[in-house]
């Protein structure tokens, strides 16, 4: 029984939401904006989410989550190319950050950019993303 790709993909703010979950601190040090980010994300707001992670971005240039997060919203408007950037910025600060180079991917194939995307589950796989092996399977054999 494989993962149904369709699925993860209609879902990337239910992963952002369970990722932020496992590491409640990082709410609490940036604060009710990041709650309200995550709220309105889930919620359907992009926008508005965007608006949050851009005004903690301004506070905390050097966390890679909000720059993580204002993604996954930009991705939902299918703003691939501004969503690139984002997770490139959110990766340069943490290089080891899985899902932003699984949703990167994402973004890429977005874009129709297959042969980009590609090395990007390979480096979330190895990174033990665990959706990022079913992607691999079905865009880079």
């Amino acid at each position: 029984m494989g993962i149904d790709m369709r699925r993860i993909m209609c879902f990337p703010v239910f992963i952002a939401c369970i990722i932020i979950f496992i590491n409640k601190s990082q709410a609490q040090v940036m604060g009710g904006l990041f709650k309200s980010g995550l709220d309105k994300s889930a919620n359907g707001d992009y926008y508005g989410a965007i608006a949050d992670f851009t005004k903690l971005i301004e506070q905390y240039p050097n966390e890679p989550k909000p720059y993580y997060f204002r993604a996954i919203n930009m991705y939902n408007l299918k703003d691939y190319a501004s969503a690139v950037k984002d997770f490139d910025r959110a990766i340069s600060l943490n290089p080891k950050y899985a899902e932003a180079f699984y949703w990167r991917a994402m973004a890429k194939l977005g874009l129709k950019k297959k042969k980009e995307a590609c090395p990007d589950f390979k480096k979330a796989d190895e990174l033990k993303f665990q959706p990022a092996r079913a992607a691999l399977d079905k865009y880079c054999r």
